[in-house]
């Protein structure tokens, strides 16, 4: 299975989200989690790296790709393998989309995209469709709110959320802004982190898991 964190603008959190999600299905799954980052701020793989002074086993190695691990990567065949794999393989693509990235997309089971109700958000996740759209994905288009201020009035929520729906799953549930997620490690997830994303991360495992 690929699942992959991916969005065109950088600054919404994805790669804190994808650490989440990593740490949260290791506690659910008995499958083999890798994760591989694909993004060129390696943002996910150093804080990995970071995290070897801290006590605690690592929950799944996170992994950097070399110039001939990419070129792998465009071959179908490599990609099927994966698809078909009992193992969880979690991609963290960069927030510019290039056309290396393509394969990734197009191979991927699950598509997972963070987003937040600025402007520059709300259009650099339409570019980020239409993209998508251009490689003809067969794969689904997870939405999700997030560092989502509870206190805030979006005037343009209504409309994003409509126009989102009608390209992927917008989830119900949003994850807030939390000071917590922000000291996130890859070696465990504390009680009150896993309180700030368990009502997303349910609602995108029962999605993933039931389709």
């Amino acid at each position: 299975m690929i699942i992959t964190f991916g969005t065109q603008k950088g600054g919404v959190g994805k790669t804190t989200l994808a650490i989440a999600f990593a740490n949260y299905i290791s506690l659910f799954t008995d499958k083999k989690i890798n994760v591989i980052d694909y993004d060129f701020q390696k943002s996910f793989h150093q804080k990995w790296k970071d995290d070897e002074g801290i006590s605690g086993d690592y929950l799944y190695k996170v992994v950097l790709l070399s110039e001939e691990d990419e070129k792998d990567l465009q071959n179908p065949q490599t990609m099927q393998s994966l698809k078909k794999s009992e193992e969880i393989f979690l991609f963290d693509i960069a927030g510019n989309i290039e056309k290396k990235y393509s394969s990734v997309l197009m191979h991927s089971d699950y598509i997972i995209v963070p987003f937040s109700y600025s402007d520059v958000t709300i259009n650099s996740t339409m570019v980020f469709i239409n993209l998508c759209k251009l490689l003809k994905l067969t794969s689904g288009l997870y939405f999700v709110r997030n560092q989502i201020d509870k206190s805030a009035k979006y005037i343009n929520q209504p409309e994003m959320d409509i126009e989102l729906s009608k390209h992927g799953t917008l989830l119900q549930n949003s994850v807030y802004k939390r000071n917590c997620l922000q000291t996130i490690t890859t070696k465990k997830l504390s009680g009150e982190q896993k309180l700030a994303v368990k009502n997303v991360f349910d609602e995108l495992i029962y999605n993933i898991w039931e389709s």
